[in-house]
Parts: structure tokens; sequence; C-alpha cells
């Protein structure tokens, strides 16, 4: 299959996006929206689904390792 320049920008755009550094906060709403507009060019809608289903669950996931944190710090 080969690539035209255009999709080429395009995944290379995107990857820009991907490639940030992670920081131990959750994203930005402004990261989050770019990261979205990015997904539409990229997946299909069932992707999309899958993602933003993970993408919660990580999110779940993150607040209550915070939680725990915050609850291990406050007994020490």
């Amino acid at each position: 299959m080969m690539m035209t320049d255009k999709s080429v920008n395009k995944s290379n755009s995107a990857l820009a996006v991907l490639d940030r550094p992670v920081s131990d906060e959750l994203a930005s709403v402004e990261h989050q929206v770019r990261l979205l507009k990015v997904m539409k060019n990229l997946y299909q809608v069932d992707q999309q689904a899958k993602f933003l289903h993970l993408q919660a669950e990580t999110n779940s996931l993150l607040e209550q390792l915070q939680a725990l944190k915050g609850q291990r710090d406050s007994s020490i």
C-alpha cells in the first residue's frame, strides 16, 4: 500500500501529538481535544469508542491511585 504525502503528513502530525511526554497529572483538556481531532481522522468509529472507554478507565485508575497515595501520605 503506497502512502501519499498527505497521509504521511497526517500520520506524522498524529505521532507528534501522541509522542508528547505524559505527566503525572491528567492531560489538559486542550491536549485531549487535539488528540480527539487526530483520532477522528485516523480511526473508525468503533475504534474511537474503544479508545474513549480505555481513556476513561485509565483516568479512573489514576484517580484511585492518587486517592490511595493521599491516604498513605496522611497516615504517615
